[in-house]
């Protein structure tokens, strides 16, 4: 998890929804002070109190658990296996000599 993204994600989220430190606290049953400590990234929350925070914020967990490059990058390639899941034979070589290809470029332009 990116340093800072926890505790900033879930201050945006608070204050995206009106709430005081202690007003988000009393609901999710913790302590002004412990949520002032999450928010500032020096204390982790337990899983109970992550869940409960994004339950009553109404964030995504995976926008804290898997870093936005991951996410993109699987999008990515569930695409390209929906693509290639419907390519002839044919298609596919073609496919494989391009990507090859690229590769080869790609190898001599970092070897500059």
């Amino acid at each position: 998890m990116e340093q800072g993204l926890l505790g900033n994600t879930i201050r945006q989220a608070r204050l995206d929804n009106h709430m005081t430190q202690e007003e988000l606290a009393e609901l999710v049953q913790i302590t002004p002070t412990h949520l002032k400590h999450i928010e500032s990234e020096h204390r982790k929350p337990s899983i109970e109190v992550l869940f409960a925070l994004a339950s009553v914020l109404h964030f995504s967990l995976d926008a804290l658990l898997i870093p936005k490059e991951s996410r993109e990058q699987a999008k990515r390639k569930n695409e390209l296996n929906l693509l290639i899941s419907s390519c002839t034979d044919n298609e596919l070589k073609v496919l494989i000599a391009a990507l090859q290809e690229l590769a080869h470029q790609k190898n001599k332009t970092d070897a500059k």
